[in-house]
């Protein structure tokens, strides 16, 4: 699963550099419970700009991409949510 946080300054200043260390930290604890959840390692990769806020304006930020789907307004809790989502073994 390829997760990016975009570090631009506008994300950072609204709390991208605390969901990269909450997914850093999620991350710890799904591979240490691997009967739990599937074996799908997480590749977590801060960008410097995805570039939404130029193109989309402001109000969007955080913003993190979770295997290609985008979330604006990112929180822990909704990114923490979709990750989960995808790793709960059926």
């Amino acid at each position: 699963m390829k997760i990016k946080v975009c570090m631009g300054s506008n994300c950072t200043l609204l709390g991208a550099m605390n969901l990269l260390d909450q997914i850093e930290d999620l991350k710890g604890i799904l591979e240490s419970n691997d009967e739990k959840y599937n074996d799908e390692k997480l590749e977590i990769e801060p960008v410097t700009c995805m570039g939404y806020c130029k193109k989309m304006g402001t109000g969007i930020s955080p913003v993190v991409m979770l295997d290609g789907d985008i979330i604006f307004n990112a929180t822990g809790q909704i990114v923490m949510e979709k990750i989960m989502d995808k790793k709960i073994k059926d």
